[in-house]
């Protein structure tokens, strides 16, 4: 190797050493960066708060006789009180997130009287003691029905952990078991279900990105039966 050589090559060497020397920081300032992303804790979105005002909060929609929704403490624990008979009303909240980020439903709930001879698998015994309605649009603005995933605690002819096509919106509307039957009747239950497994369970495919809305609906215009239900916190968690 020539002197011109040798040289050149020392010089390449103190090269790379330098840009390497210059690249070395950012390097593990991006490692370091995507590791906290990674590790970063995404906050649980509460989707109803039972202690907040009503009618600043939900929007009340009625199909028939309106069910009587109001804010009370039950045991100590702030709640949504659904009661009526013969009626059929809801309270709906828009609340988009993200199912991905998202894909754990926790709330709490309890039912005092359900409707014995509700059957939610027939048009004209289809009553909710109670339900909560996960909606992935917005009906209104897009013209037509969107997908919906309905949790709901409902009468002793259809087992816990049954998937049933909605009577009256086949298609588009799933209800999901979680509670039936009067054996638990007067307690305060907690539930916590995995959205996206639920969604591909009930509908045989993959969910879409974003819940829009949420509903709490109590009805008992198909039986005319009494009806109580409570609603407390309703949450949306990462895991």
């Amino acid at each position: 190797m020539s002197a011109v050589d040798a040289r050149s090559s020392r010089s390449t060497a103190s090269d790379r050493g330098s840009l390497h020397a210059r690249l070395a920081p950012l390097v593990v300032a991006t490692v370091i960066g995507a590791s906290s992303a990674a590790g970063a804790v995404i906050e649980p979105v509460v989707l109803a708060d039972p202690a907040a005002p009503l009618a600043q909060t939900w929007t009340h929609k009625c199909f028939g006789r309106a069910t009587e929704y109001d804010r009370v403490t039950l045991d100590g624990r702030a709640a949504i009180r659904a009661t009526g008979r013969g009626s059929a009303s809801g309270l709906y909240r828009d609340v988009r997130y993200r199912v991905a980020d998202r894909p754990w439903l926790e709330w709490a709930w309890r039912v005092e009287q359900l409707q014995r001879t509700a059957d939610i698998r027939v048009k004209d015994r289809e009553d909710f003691a109670a339900a909560i309605f996960l909606i992935f649009g917005r009906p209104a603005a897009v013209g037509r029905e969107v997908p919906t995933l309905a949790y709901v605690w409902t009468s002793s002819r259809l087992p816990e952990g049954a998937v049933v096509e909605s009577p009256h919106h086949a298609g588009t509307v799933r209800h999901i078991v979680v509670r039936s039957g009067a054996a638990r009747l007067g307690q305060w239950l907690h539930e916590r279900r995995n959205l996206v497994h639920d969604f591909r369970t009930a509908f045989g495919r993959e969910p879409p990105e974003a819940v829009e809305t949420v509903a709490l609906f109590t009805d008992s215009d198909q039986t005319a039966e009494r009806v109580e239900a409570y609603y407390g916190e309703i949450r949306a968690a990462s895991e």
